[in-house]
């Protein structure tokens, strides 16, 4: 599993799965919270050269590549969510975020020109005139409010406030050595924290916890073993369910 975005206010997530050895990516729906999987069925048979860009207000978003060397995003592609069906593509511009009227995009051709506002579901364009300014400032104002019912852990690393109570109640409660970082959120009824335990070989292993109000531990969970180092945003919690991947192939989510 390589990318997981969310469509908060439609209750969609969507999932880029790659397959190195195959050569292959393959791009998923997952309605919520009723976890109907939909795959998306591309008449491209080389997917590898696509990547997933985001999903809004029922429609997903895959990229191409411009400059394959350097990673370099270029063509959108839209999907309905809900059917996969195909509803329009462009190929000259670039993905640069999503908005409260739609999309912003850019051509990569002109560096340090206008961007073009288009609509979500028929990709017409609405404005074309909006300053790398202006557009910056309108889809941080609008992250707020895409992700305002979603809860992402907080990460606190070694000296930082915060660390040193967290570590201290997992050394109590688990009798382990959290080392590095810690990754934790809060709800109303629960804990949830994400930690590492130093292994073999200057490894580390991933752990999530969750215990009540209490601290009583309810799910103790390996996420991934023998990491060279730390990531983060590694659970969120969206509908009063936890998701996280488990060892970068298996999606699971737990009812909070």
């Amino acid at each position: 599993m390589w990318r997981i975005r969310l469509d908060a206010p439609g209750g969609w997530l969507t999932l880029e799965v790659r397959d190195a050895d195959l050569l292959q990516a393959r791009f998923y729906t997952l309605r919520l919270p009723a976890g109907q999987l939909l795959e998306l069925k591309l008449p491209d048979p080389n997917t590898w050269w696509m990547g997933l860009e985001d999903v809004h207000d029922r429609v997903l978003y895959l990229h191409g590549y411009g400059d394959r060397k350097l990673g370099q995003h270029k063509g959108i592609r839209a999907f309905a969510a809900d059917s996969g069906i195909a509803l329009w593509q462009q190929p000259e511009l670039a993905f640069y975020g999503i908005e409260e009227r739609g999309l912003l995009v850019s051509n990569i051709s002109q560096q340090g020109g206008e961007l073009v506002l288009l609509e979500s579901g028929y990709g017409k364009t609405i404005r074309n005139d909006i300053t790398q300014k202006e557009a910056a400032d309108r889809v941080q104002r609008y992250h707020k409010v895409r992700f305002g019912a979603v809860q992402y852990p907080h990460l606190y690393r070694e000296g930082e406030t915060y660390y040193q109570q967290v570590h201290d109640f997992l050394v109590q409660e688990l009798d382990c050595e959290p080392v590095n970082v810690l990754e934790y959120a809060e709800t109303d009824t629960w804990l949830v924290v994400s930690y590492y335990r130093k292994t073999g070989e200057n490894k580390l292993d991933n752990f999530l916890a969750v215990f009540d109000l209490n601290g009583f531990l309810h799910l103790n969970e390996l996420l991934a073993g023998a990491m060279d180092g730390v990531g983060s945003d590694t659970f969120f919690i969206f509908m009063r369910s936890l998701y996280f991947v488990q060892n970068k192939t298996t999606l699971k989510a737990y009812s909070l």
